[in-house]
């Protein structure tokens, strides 16, 4: 339906008629022969988000009656859909608790509203999403909403940062435009963005798939074949955990202010995504002023940690550390957990500008070959229960 009546509107927002009528009042909204355009659905919703920030819609209208405001929203957001269901009527039809059902909408980024109504397409994606993996249990449920549903409120909201930053204020701070040819050139950029982002995410999400799925099989069927006899069982080295630390990152903050902190943070993520795709290293989150990243064994950690280390000081300027150690991990909505990790974090903070320091277990099991090792000694590390032996490593 390409228009829509005032009842039609306010159904689909969702919100009173004479909220609509108010809005029509003011000049936000425009009707042709009683009808509204269907984008006007987000418009609707943009004024309260606008009154839920504390903006005047008086003053919103009065820009809007003078040209220096605009909101074709149909550019670049989906079209409207019906909320017809609510989650007590959908956990009877699953046979699960509403409550769940409620707690996997709000954990993938949508709460329930107080008429406990979801969108069609919600209720649809929440169907799904419980029939699919029907042997997981309520928290393990809860796990895959707020592994997909945070992934993807970052992403979104990473990318309106960048587009932001890329695009709006280029344009805005272009001269010799009016501000409304301004605006329509922003908002005609928006759209042509959404597109390149809804194309980039699928292209990447398949394409990626087939790299982590190859991947997954090999190990996968390599425990299998040791578990069905078919070959011994291989001794397997422990996996590693590093961390590169920037030092000085917090005074240089002070010193330049957030945007040169910014750009130094925007560097490094070159120089992580390089070894990422070059040295077999996986970062795993990003931590202000430093990196986690998971390997397969602490000889390939403590190689990339002193390629890490020279071509992060190129790059950047900045003096940089590294912390290894190796041992168990626990795995957990793509994040890793445990002792191992807790020491790797320690032993980055003990370092000092330049070195990769390695614990005895990383040592141990890296297999030596290309590299040398100076004893630091028995370290208490803040947070360890026992002293950790350390070793500056260095190329052979």
């Amino acid at each position: 339906m390409d228009r829509i009546t005032t009842q039609e509107l306010a159904a689909l927002v969702p919100c009173s008629p004479e909220h609509v009528r108010r809005l029509e009042e003011l000049g936000l909204l425009q009707a042709e022969e009683g009808s509204f355009p269907l984008s006007d659905v987000h418009v609707v919703r943009l004024m309260a988000a606008f009154e839920d920030a504390g903006i005047s819609l008086d003053d919103v209208a009065r820009g809007v009656a003078a040209g220096e405001l605009s909101f074709p929203l149909g550019l670049f957001l989906p079209e409207p859909v019906e909320a017809t269901c609510t989650y007590e009527r959908l956990g009877k039809e699953l046979g699960r608790e509403p409550d769940l059902l409620r707690r996997l909408g709000g954990e993938l980024g949508f709460p329930p509203p107080e008429d406990d109504r979801l969108r069609d397409e919600d209720a649809d994606m929440l169907r799904l999403v419980v029939t699919t993996l029907d042997l997981a249990d309520d928290d393990e449920l809860s796990r895959f909403a707020r592994l997909y549903g945070g992934t993807i409120q970052r992403l979104v909201g990473s990318g309106l940062q960048y587009f932001d930053l890329a695009v709006r204020q280029k344009v805005a701070s272009s001269e010799g435009l009016p501000n409304e040819e301004k605006d329509a050139i922003i908002y005609q950029r928006a759209g042509a963005y959404t597109e390149l982002v809804q194309g980039l995410v699928s292209w990447l999400q398949r394409r990626h798939r087939e790299h982590a799925v190859l991947e997954y099989i090999v190990g996968v069927t390599e425990q299998f074949m040791e578990e069905r006899g078919i070959t011994p069982k291989q001794a397997r080295r422990p996996p590693a955990i590093a961390f590169l630390d920037l030092a000085g990152y917090t005074a240089l903050a002070d010193e330049r202010g957030d945007e040169a902190a910014a750009a130094l943070a925007s560097d490094l993520a070159g120089v992580v995504q390089e070894a990422a795709q070059t040295q077999g290293c996986r970062p795993v989150k990003w931590l202000g002023d430093g990196v986690m990243f998971h390997f397969s064994d602490a000889g390939t950690a403590i190689r990339s940690g002193l390629e890490l280390i020279e071509k992060t000081e190129k790059t950047i300027s900045v003096p940089a550390r590294i912390g290894i150690d190796a041992g168990a991990v626990v795995v957990q909505d793509g994040d890793y957990f445990g002792r191992t990790v807790n020491v790797a974090a320690r032993i980055a903070d003990y370092a000092r500008p330049h070195e990769v320091l390695v614990s005895e277990a990383a040592r141990e099991s890296c297999g030596l070959d290309g590299f040398e090792f100076e004893l630091i000694g028995d370290v208490p590390l803040k947070g360890v229960s026992k002293a950790v032996r350390l070793h500056k490593a260095t190329r052979a």
